[in-house]
């Protein structure tokens, strides 16, 4: 999909879901959250370590190390390149407890860098979707947890994570927040005052 028909999915899920509920939402999608530079060092370190093993101590073949410095150097700089450029290799290096702080803190960076916390009833809620990370990260003002309760928030926010595992994120955000919408027409209706305090039109980069 184009980028602009990724905005109108969103901006059509967020306008139908603030028809229903008073919450209010703001929905990023990510390549990435923040930089795993530090991964692709360890990576690029470790596949050169086990080729000087390798080097060092193969028993089936013998050749001059007059050249093992320039090949180690070539093996360093193509695991480093081969790290930065597949999302996989960085998300098995990663590991699931960095990738839920990397776009957890993301999406806290966004809440308050977009203002989700001064609506009137604080019932702003971010929405992130992180491609690299294959995950989503929701975050809620306390008015919106106040009304739901932790416990029932914290179990619909993990539901979320398995629409993440896509490569289609908007059609996932869009899902993501339908079903917020859904789920907070109950405990958060729309007030008969009701107006649109934040953007409906998502973050992409």
């Amino acid at each position: 999909m184009s980028r602009e028909t990724d905005v109108q999915q969103i901006v059509a899920a967020v306008e139908a879901a603030e028809r229903r509920t008073s919450a209010e939402f703001v929905v990023a999608l990510e390549p990435r959250c923040g930089s795993y530079r530090d991964l692709d060092l360890l990576f690029a370190s470790g596949v050169t370590f086990l080729a000087l093993l390798y080097a060092l101590f193969n028993p089936w073949t013998t050749h001059s190390f007059d050249w093992l410095p320039l090949n180690l150097a070539m093996v360093f700089g193509f695991a480093w390149f081969f790290s930065a450029q597949i999302p996989l290799v960085r998300r098995i290096v990663a590991g699931p407890t960095r990738q839920k702080r990397q776009v957890e803190e993301a999406a806290q960076l966004l809440f308050h860098q977009q203002g989700v916390s001064q609506t009137r009833g604080r019932t702003g809620i971010v929405v992130l979707l992180s491609q690299t990370e294959r995950r989503v990260a929701v975050i809620a003002d306390s008015g919106v947890i106040k009304a739901v309760g932790t416990d029932k928030w914290a179990a619909l926010r993990l539901s979320f994570q398995p629409l993440a595992q896509g490569d289609e994120l908007a059609a996932a955000a869009a899902q993501v927040v339908e079903q917020l919408g859904e789920f907070l027409a109950e405990p958060l209706p729309v007030a008969e005052d009701d107006i649109d305090e934040l953007s409906n039109v998502p973050r992409i980069h």
